[in-house]
């Protein structure tokens, strides 16, 4: 039942922030449509089995509990101060907000490359609905839409976990591992909501529920441009896990961000990765090995993590479908590097970790789900 929840309440956002994108900035309806499109997922269904130790389990909900309210404390502590907040995120929400409409003249006249008019606009209008629903433009309010984003994709985290490994205890300990990886430290930006979106649609295509995942895939691709690459990632390794029937179920991933393509298409808004000639550039940076000492200069956080998950990764190698959108997620962001009209070092230093986050979600569930199955298995084996 937690998946579901989790997954209302993203379907939820997105929808939302719709109704806002087509000019709907009344309170009433905002709040009716999600509390029924989160309500709708909690119906009466046979009881999940599930066994394991009740005290390790409470303990791992209450600390989930308690991290998740430090971050809500930590998120609406102050307005986002992130300088994409500013310049483009927030900038765009608020734009809007006075406009009470998309603000197509901002967009088409934004002169400073920081505002990347071609971001897809699913979070600014998320942070307008919270608007109208407030019924003020509170920026330091705007913090609690990364607590809700982490918050669902823990539900759905815990219940992917709960419905393979059958043991509460275990199902609550992965929830509780992954939430530094959903809570992220970027304020009032798109990154969030992206992790969310992203690594809950490979966790239920991973496990067959293609349709929530594809429409999850298609509100990724709706907060940001990765999502877009994520979605032909996902085909590619559905073919690649045999699944290759499967890739023509993921329509709505290709309906969902379509308006908008065709919206920043008629009002040529540029997208600075995609202009002049970017083969001669990628082959330009082929030739310089720059990009590659930068991508080695900068941290991903913690190299001790990262260390003990890629050894995990021994341990999830029957994960073909997810390892292998990773691993294809991955090649997109290098070639991007190699394509960036920018200079190489600043555009690593500043987008190289916020990408990789992106991956440790997913790579982080599916590594603890096959490590606890074994351990699991390997104890019942025992006894």
């Amino acid at each position: 039942m937690s998946a579901r929840v989790g997954v209302a309440i993203l379907i939820a956002i997105g929808v939302c922030a719709a109704l806002v994108g087509l000019g709907v900035w009344w309170r009433w309806p905002l709040i009716i449509v999600f509390v029924l499109l989160v309500a709708g997922s909690v119906r009466r269904v046979a009881p999940l089995p599930a066994t394991g130790y009740k005290l390790p389990a409470i303990f791992f909900y209450a600390a989930t509990l308690v991290l998740l309210i430090g971050y809500a404390l930590f998120a609406t502590l102050a307005p986002p101060s992130e300088f994409d907040f500013l310049a483009d995120w927030g900038a765009k929400g608020r734009a809007f907000w006075e406009a009470r409409a998309i603000d197509w003249r901002f967009l088409e006249t934004a002169t400073y490359r920081a505002t990347h008019p071609d971001y897809p606009l699913l979070v600014p209008l998320t942070f307008d609905a919270v608007a109208v629903v407030r019924g003020a433009w509170d920026a330091r309010l705007l913090g609690m839409v990364n607590v809700v984003f982490a918050a669902a994709l823990l539900l759905v985290v815990h219940g992917v976990a709960l419905a393979e490994l059958r043991r509460r205890d275990a199902a609550a300990f992965i929830a509780f591992a992954v939430l530094p990886l959903a809570a992220v430290p970027w304020i009032g930006i798109g990154e969030g909501a992206f992790i969310a979106y992203g690594t809950a649609a490979l966790l239920l295509i991973r496990r067959g529920d293609v349709l929530a995942g594809a429409v999850l895939l298609g509100l990724a691709a709706s907060s940001k441009n990765e999502g877009l690459a994520l979605i032909v990632a996902a085909a590619l390794a559905l073919v690649v896990a045999r699944r290759a029937r499967d890739v023509l179920r993921l329509w709505p991933a290709a309906v969902i961000p379509l308006p908008w393509l065709i919206l920043r298409w008629m009002h040529a808004l540029p997208t600075d990765v995609a202009t002049g000639n970017v083969l001669s550039r990628m082959f330009d940076h082929l030739r310089d090995p720059a990009v590659f000492v930068e991508l080695a200069r900068y941290p991903l956080g913690k190299p001790l993590f990262w260390l003990g998950l890629l050894a995990g990764v021994w341990f999830a190698r029957r994960e073909k479908f997810v390892l292998t959108a990773i691993g294809l997620q991955l090649l997109f962001y290098l070639a991007a590097y190699l394509a960036t009209p920018h200079d190489v070092a600043w555009h690593v230093k500043w987008s190289w970790e916020r990408l990789i986050a992106h991956l440790a979600a997913p790579l982080a569930v599916v590594v603890l789900i096959n490590l606890l199955r074994d351990a699991l298995d390997e104890r019942r084996a025992l006894y």
